[in-house]
């Protein structure tokens, strides 16, 4: 009835108002995936203003789908909206590392025990990913072009094991975390070394997974997320 109604009311201007809105929600997208990448990357750096002008001027966008760009960030907690003062790079900090590491530890243990409870087969998709993992042969020096494709290959491991617990609710939870995380394990791959560690401790939860010992595995993935937690707080803290 609604559509009948709307096509009263619009005639045959009803489908270039509809391909009008595609076409900016498609603008709006580019320029989300766009900021998103670079505030990922501290390229726009923490706690920095974001210049609408000069940023819609950069991607050759009007302002309506940068503001809701903007908008739909804020949502990831990437941006910070202060009335009177404009938008801004949201910070990063000791807490908030510690409080999104919490919930990492949280939502991955309780992955690992929904795989434990269901018997859901995901030893070869597992496998699989690290086989990729361990293919990928990164830059000595990554730039920030490289960083999102090395964070994807580096962080395959935690997002296959989440999906393959079956629970839509836990994988909606932690990908609605995943831009604030990445944001963090990108920081992390920056340290000499991490590659080589992470490679590591992701082998030693399949096997114990694969053992069907749930319960190391489990200790080992939270041992796995908090060094990785305690190593970013040194960081930060410097």
């Amino acid at each position: 009835m609604r559509i009948q109604a709307a096509c009263v009311i619009y005639g045959n201007n009803l489908s270039l108002l509809v391909r009008s809105n595609m076409k900016i929600q498609g603008v709006t997208e580019s320029v989300l995936s766009h900021l998103r990448q670079k505030i990922i990357t501290a390229e726009l750096p923490p706690d920095s203003k974001l210049n609408e002008i000069e940023l819609a001027d950069l991607f050759g966008v009007s302002r309506p789908p940068l503001r809701e760009a903007f908008r739909k960030l804020e949502n990831e907690n990437l941006i910070l909206s202060v009335p009177r003062k404009g938008s801004y790079v949201s910070g990063v900090s000791q807490e908030d590392c510690m409080q999104i590491y919490r919930a990492r530890v949280m939502l991955e243990c309780g992955a690992i025990d929904i795989i434990g409870e269901q018997g859901l087969d995901v030893i070869e998709k597992l496998e699989k990913t690290l086989a990729k993992e361990k293919e990928f042969v990164p830059p000595a020096h990554p730039s920030l072009e490289d960083m999102p494709t090395f964070f994807k290959v580096m962080s395959r491991f935690h997002n296959t094991l989440m999906e393959c617990c079956g629970n839509r609710w836990i994988v909606h939870f932690y990908k609605q975390q995943q831009s604030s995380m990445a944001r963090y394990q990108i920081m992390y791959l920056r340290l000499p070394g991490s590659r080589n560690a992470s490679q590591e401790e992701h082998e030693k939860v399949f096997k114990l997974i694969k053992a069907n010992a749930l319960e190391e595995a489990k200790k080992e993935i939270s041992q796995h997320i908090l060094k990785t937690r305690d190593a970013l707080i040194d960081r930060i803290g410097k």
